[in-house]
């Protein structure tokens, strides 16, 4: 007769979600399971990735995304963006766009390219 050989039950799922990083361990166990899991694992975070004083400033204000103009349009239809259920966005839309840019482009928002 085959055996049961499920480790998860309804009693116990917390503490595998605990060990497996779903959850905070919240014991010894729970802790030394998550180690054995990942604590080989290198993220390559070096902890400069987030600027908390940039977050309390309120960040920088968008930038517009310059296309090469070796780039063809053509080229882009895999990269389109999708609107209305994947249809081509309408051309007043794609005109609102870019008078958008160009006013930002005006003011000054750019990356200065080199």
């Amino acid at each position: 007769m085959a055996q049961n050989k499920k480790h998860i039950t309804p009693e116990n799922v917390t503490e595998w979600l605990a060990s497996t990083g779903f959850l905070f361990p919240r014991n010894e166990v729970e802790l030394s399971r998550f180690e054995t899991l990942f604590g080989d694992t290198d993220f390559g975070l070096t902890g400069l990735e987030i600027d908390p004083a940039k977050i309390i400033r309120g960040g920088e204000s968008p930038k517009s995304i310059q296309i090469p103009e070796s780039i063809k349009p053509e080229d882009l239809t895999e990269y389109r963006m999708v609107a209305r259920n994947g249809s081509k966005l309408p051309e007043h839309i794609l005109n609102k766009i870019k008078n958008n840019q160009n006013k930002s482009k005006k003011n000054g928002d750019t990356e200065s390219s080199d």
